[in-house]
């Protein structure tokens, strides 16, 4: 895969994850990286945990909230997900991929992120 020119390419940036360990996003990987912002971490679903769990070989997945740490603990634990999936360091990511609303509230989105660190999907929904 080459690097298409029209496409930004993402800064690397380093997410602190609810386990404590910390992650890269925005470096080259052998998988895509997904990228999902849930504002209220309660709106995590069956749906998105089935999903994660089908591309797991293909994607690496990151869900990025404003939510408490007790609210992400019940969605980890009612999903049964890995502790290092969910951040809640959302104030640098949102300036520098402008997710913040007027109220300078976390926007719900969903990010592809190529093997190459461009940007191949954003979608604010």
């Amino acid at each position: 895969m080459s690097i298409n020119l029209q496409r930004p390419i993402v800064p690397a940036i380093t997410l602190q994850m609810i386990d404590g360990k910390t992650r890269l996003l925005g470096i080259p990987k052998q998988k895509v990286q997904v990228v999902i912002t849930l504002p209220n971490i309660e709106d995590f679903n069956e749906q998105l945990s089935d999903a994660i769990e089908f591309f797991k070989d293909r994607a690496d997945a990151f869900i990025i909230t404003s939510s408490c740490i007790d609210s992400c603990k019940k969605v980890v634990e009612k999903f049964n997900l890995k502790n290092n999936l969910i951040t809640m360091e959302y104030k640098e990511f949102s300036k520098i991929f402008k997710m913040l609303d007027e109220n300078n509230n976390l926007k719900k989105s969903l990010m592809i992120i190529d093997t190459n660190c461009q940007i191949t999907h954003k979608d604010i929904l």
